[in-house]
């Protein structure tokens, strides 16, 4: 068997504008001190946005532990991961939503994939007509 390099994942014009909007919605609700803002970012990353609040305390406390600066201080350093992860977040509710529309509910199944099913390797190598040969 031949092991060709995975083609990077790119996102649709969609799914990059869906990703940016969510990294303004979390610089807003970072920066601002406004209840709408939070709930604006919730609803945009469902069904993550519980995870993505949970991994981005963490993160941000843990960035600002190293930084040196206490829970209660905002810094430049935990905003870039704060925003970080909710981008990170964004990304892979876009990358779930178009394997969905792409290929339906199969998208999602976790068991083993056989090699007869039907475009199995596209998810993880692109479409064999657009990968880049060496």
């Amino acid at each position: 068997m031949e092991h060709t390099a995975a083609a990077p994942v790119r996102l649709s014009l969609r799914g990059q504008t869906y990703v940016a909007t969510v990294a303004v919605a979390a610089t807003v609700a970072f920066v601002v001190d406004s209840q709408l803002a939070w709930v604006v970012l919730l609803v945009l990353t469902l069904p993550l946005s519980l995870l993505a609040m949970w991994v981005g305390f963490y993160a941000a406390l843990a960035v600002g532990v190293l930084a040196g600066h206490g829970p209660d201080t905002v810094s430049w350093p935990v905003g870039i991961v704060w925003v970080a992860v909710w981008t990170t977040t964004a990304w892979i509710n876009a990358r779930m939503a178009e394997k969905l529309l792409r290929r339906g509910w199969d998208a999602l199944r976790t068991a083993p994939r056989k090699e007869d099913d039907d475009d199995w390797s596209e998810d993880w190598y692109g479409d064999p007509d657009d990968r880049h040969r060496t």
